[in-house]
């Protein structure tokens, strides 16, 4: 049954110390998209172990007159006879390398070397996936698709996710695309998977195509030479074989481990297919027996059957006692041979070559793989020996051996509501959606044929959307009528025979299928985020997630321009809160803003400051500014400030100066004087503005910093992990610039790793981690401002020892002491509503916007080279208090394709005189995955001398209203967690003490990343 999403406030009424630490898990939780799973750091992979002793293959040894080998003209040319007393690997000789076929060079000697080196040469999209080719040995390749939406930390055997199936398969350079092939057509594998995928025919997998050895690619498939069929096949008189149990070893030693490491892939034998055609397809029949219980499915293409004078199919294969894979798609075309020897009128041998497919269809049967089920045989009239041919099959084949996969999607999805292909949905891509109809309270009982989804994109339904009818689901359908069948079959319902291995283990019951529909849409260009809804048309019963409607994140491919704040939006930012004298009002707390709010490069701009609030110039009829860029070292200047007309009052008094941004300026700094001698340059650290760069000649965002160095590093035990205390170089400038960068740059970082952290064997995709604020503050209590630190790394470290988040990394970023509130706000704090905080009326405001900057593209790229962390914003979270809670949320309006988790606690909303609600109130665009928000209900009075019971109900309400926000915006149910601590003052003890909860909420979808 569908579950109702709760409201995302969580008043907290006097809990005990345990509660508002931890709070209720189910609080805040939608439970139907959420199941019980494990995470582990990476290992060796094993492959699964030999359940019974692969039959013995020795080396065929035909006569002196007889040379025998190979099995395709197209691909294997002839090479000299080698005397049947001379080993076969002696054949394998050193040959140059084809650049047109990247690596069609020699087979693979006897012994394989378990010490590949795996490198990636090149990826590239192809079918909305993506195709990786990883240069492997002996200058072969691996070609690697991956499905839509696919990345390594999303299908993940170190993680609680379930890996994805995986094929592969032999002849990579055939597979993708046609120019590597040398018949000149390729499987097309992507189109045919994609299609699959996109159609709810299959769940995602991956595909990983093996390069063959060109000349020498009879040799590495066949167990002995080929011979010549009686004399069909003189022109493979002299094809070398032999080589197959080497390289399947290589295969399941090399490759299997490899891929399961780096692209997260099954190593279940049940989610795991290998397959060829031709004598790939032999080499297919072979790993069946010389690794039992590896593969659980096999695609067997027109296998050359005639090889070695029929040996493998009359004698090795019928020796051989199991267990073979559950699942096999055996096909062969009826003119196999004449079809591509024009010149040759010979249909005898095209119908040998069918017989002997029947032959091995009959075995098979034998052995427990009942035709229709198990085992699917195609003989297509008039297909040939081709490519073309395996590729018209292919999609036929792949719906086949994969049909069974929905069984272990099914186990894993059977009590949610819905789920999507891809998992997370892809901005511009096709998607399908499952909805379970039996799980729905309000659908259940309503005709299947009369199920609707509506839906829209990002805040307010404002992108894309409609109304679409719900179908039965297609691949589960299909499993459904192969169960039925099965059953009407055998009587009963099929249970794995004694000799089969590779059978999904979790049961499958036709019934469980019936309720499954599905969707199939495109998710526009433009959404970062999917809302939706059900009902029965227009019978009026709706399942909206009690009003809240149901939520599915959308990835977008940032662009550089996309992921840095852009012109126009900084433009549109003065103009968006209304006129000039609108923002005066608004700001009449601070001592200047302009207009736009952020300057940009190249553009004209205006400075408005209030004369009431310059100090010593409160009554001075004059007051100019002197004012440079980028630390003073650009277009440094003095200006005449004049009365401006804007509304005046007993504190408010707003002057103004037009002036024009430089064209390379990045910052701005400023400070007043009457001109006489008089100055308030905000205690000698000068007053600042960011600056964003105007669009560079590409049309993209231009950097406006460079990227920073180490100084120096200093480890530590700590917290059963390790603190790492690195020093940062200085930025880049002149002298100028140095003396002003050691009031505002960030100078050391602390990096807590977690216990076995390996930063040269990562998770797929990297560690998650978590950034924040205040460093000095986050580990050791002697360095923290107020004796107490947030202890981040034990309470990370406890955390992960009892299983109940993944490992992470946290860094922390040390402040800059008095010029943090610079750094933290994005404009001057003022002295909140009634002057209650006048201690902060001369604290400097609006560097957060370079701050900001300075992090993300100087800070995060040096820590992701350094410790692998990720930079996939699904894994990526956000963190701070105070001055620094309110640089959290607004890293989650400004950058929530960078952080997709935001910790926000007890955040300064205060400053000026509740300015950053009106901020937060106006935004309607992306928001991060989720967030959590703490306070106490004594912010002000726990940490002061006296009470002030109106200002702590002050600071609540507007954490309060923050929430509202938040939720209005399409933050609810298991997005948002608002935490408010009964007695709970503003400093990092409780901070500490909510730290716990905050992080089980924030990361445990990290699970599923």
């Amino acid at each position: 049954m569908a579950q109702l999403a709760p409201s995302s406030h969580c008043y907290i009424r006097k809990p005990s110390r345990q509660a508002s630490a931890s709070p209720s898990r189910h609080a805040c939780l939608n439970c139907e998209h959420r199941d019980n799973r494990g995470w582990a750091f990476p290992k060796g992979m094993q492959t699964a172990p030999i359940v019974v002793a692969p039959p013995a293959i020795t080396p065929y040894a035909p006569d002196p007159g007889s040379a025998g080998a190979a099995g395709d003209a197209r691909v294997s040319p002839s090479v000299p006879a080698v005397p049947a007393a001379v080993p076969v690997a002696a054949v394998c000789t050193e040959e140059d390398v084809s650049k047109e076929t990247e690596g069609l060079g020699r087979g693979l000697p006897e012994q394989s070397s378990s010490a590949a080196q795996f490198s990636l040469s090149r990826s590239s999209p192809l079918a909305g996936g993506r195709l990786d080719v990883v240069h492997w040995r002996e200058g072969r390749m691996l070609r690697i698709w991956t499905p839509p939406g696919f990345s390594p930390t999303s299908s993940s055997p170190s993680s609680s996710r379930d890996p994805l199936p995986v094929l592969y398969l032999n002849d990579g350079q055939n597979l993708y695309g046609d120019q590597p092939t040398l018949s000149g057509c390729s499987w097309h594998v992507g189109e045919a998977a994609a299609g699959l995928i996109n159609s709810g025919a299959l769940p995602p997998f991956v595909v990983v195509g093996i390069d063959h050895a060109g000349d020498k690619r009879s040799y590495d498939y066949l167990p002995y030479r080929p011979g010549t069929a009686n004399g069909y096949r003189l022109d493979a008189a002299n094809w070398p074989g032999g080589g197959v149990e080497a390289y399947l070893r290589a295969v399941v030693d090399e490759i299997l481990p490899y891929t399961e490491r780096t692209y997260g892939v099954s190593s279940e034998p049940a989610l795991r297919g290998f397959g060829g055609s031709s004598f790939g397809g032999i080499c297919a029949l072979c790993a069946a027996m010389l690794h039992p219980g590896v593969f659980g499915a096999l695609l067997v293409e027109s296998p050359s059957l005639w090889f070695g004078e029929e040996r493998l199919l009359r004698q090795d294969l019928p020796s051989f006692q199991g267990p073979w894979p559950a699942r096999m798609f055996l096909a062969m075309g009826t003119k196999e041979y004449s079809g591509i020897r024009k010149e040759t009128l010979t249909p005898e041998f095209d119908s040998r070559l069918v017989s002997l497919t029947h032959d091995l269809a009959a075995l098979l049967e034998s052995r427990g793989l009942m035709r229709g089920e198990r085992l699917q045989l195609v003989i297509e009239e008039g297909a040939t020996h081709t490519e073309a041919a395996w590729a018209g099959r292919l999609p036929a084949a792949l719906s086949s051996l994969g049909l069974h996969w929905w069984r272990h999607v099914l186990s894993r999805c059977r009590d949610h509501l819905y789920f999507t292909f891809p998992r997370k949905l892809l901005a511009g891509r096709p998607a399908v959606l499952f909805f379970n109809q039996a799980r729905s309270t309000a659908l259940a009982s309503r005709p299947r044929d009369s199920i609707k989804m509506s839906y829209g994109f990002n805040v307010d339904w404002s992108v894309g959307g409609g109304r679409i009818d719900m179908t039965p689901a297609v691949g589960l359908t299909a499993l459904a009528a192969e169960t039925r069948v099965g059953r009407a079959t055998n009587g009963t319902s099929p249970l794995p025979a004694y000799d089969i291995v590779g059978d999904v283990a979790e049961a499958f019951h036709a019934a469980d299928a019936s309720s499954w529909l599905q969707a199939t849409f495109t998710v526009p260009p433009e959404a970062y985020e999917m809302h939706m809804a059900f009902s029965d048309g227009d019978n009026g019963n709706w399942d909206n997630n009690d009003g809240a409607n149901f939520y599915a994140r959308v990835k977008m491919d940032m662009t550089a321009e996309q992921r840095s704040h852009t012109v126009e939006q900084a433009m549109a930012e003065g103009p968006a809160w209304g006129d000039v004298q609108e923002i005066a009002h608004k700001r009449s707390g601070s001592m200047y803003f302009t207009t736009p709010e952020f300057l940009v490069a190249g553009e004209p701009a205006v400075l408005y400051v209030n004369r009431h609030r310059v100090r010593g110039l409160e009554h001075s009829p004059n007051m100019r500014v002197h004012f440079g860029f980028n630390s003073w070292q650009v277009g440094g200047q003095e200006m005449c400030l004049k009365p401006s007309s804007l509304w005046r009052g007993e504190y408010t008094d707003w002057w103004s100066v037009p002036l024009t941004v430089p064209g390379d300026a990045t910052d701005m700094s400023f400070a007043l004087t009457d001109g006489h001698g008089v100055w308030d340059n905000n205690f000698g650290n000068n007053y600042m503005c960011p600056v964003k760069k105007a669009r560079g000649t590409g049309g993209l965002v231009e950097r406006r910093v460079e990227p920073r160095g180490v100084e120096s590093e200093e480890s530590m035990p700590h917290a059963a992990g390790t603190l790492h205390i690195v020093t940062l170089t200085k930025r880049k400038g002149g002298d100028t610039a140095v003396r002003a960068n050691k009031w505002t740059e960030e100078k050391r970082v602390r990096v807590w790793t977690p216990p076995g952290f390996d930063p040269s064997r990562p998770p797929p995709g990297g560690y998650p981690v978590l950034y924040m604020q205040d460093g000095q503050n986050m580990f050791e209590d002697w360095l923290a401002h107020q004796g107490v630190s947030w202890r981040v790394g034990y309470t990370a470290s406890d955390l992960i020892t009892r299983g109940e988040l993944p490992p992470f990394v946290v860094v922390a970023v040390d402040s800059v002491g008095a010029m943090r509130s610079l750094n933290y706000l994005p404009y001057p704090p003022g002295t909140g509503a009634g002057g209650f905080r006048g201690d902060a009326e001369r604290w400097p405001g609006g560097g957060l916007e370079a701050y900001m900057g300075r992090l993300v593209e100087e800070i995060m790229p040096l820590i992701q080279q350094r410790f692998a962390v990720s930079s996939d914003p699904a894994k990526v979270a956000f963190g701070g208090g105070s001055f620094a809670g309110v640089a959290a949320l607004y890293a989650a309006m400004h950058y929530p394709h960078v952080f997709g988790c935001v910790l926000a606690e007890s955040p300064s909303l205060w400053i000026a005189e509740g300015r950053f609600l009106q901020d937060m109130r106006m935004y309607r665009g992306m928001l991060p995955e989720r967030l959590f928000l703490g306070c106490g209900t004594k912010e002000y009075s726990a940490t002061r001398d006296h009470d002030r019971e109106d200002v702590d109900a002050l600071l609540l309400s507007y954490c309060q209203e923050a929430a509202s926000i938040l939720e209005s915006q399409g933050m609810r149910g298991n997005r948002l967690r608002f935490l408010v601590e009964e007695g709970a003052g503003h400093h990092e003890l409780a901070w500490q003490w909510r730290l716990t909860g905050a992080m089980r909420f924030l990361f445990s979808a990290w699970w599923d990343e």
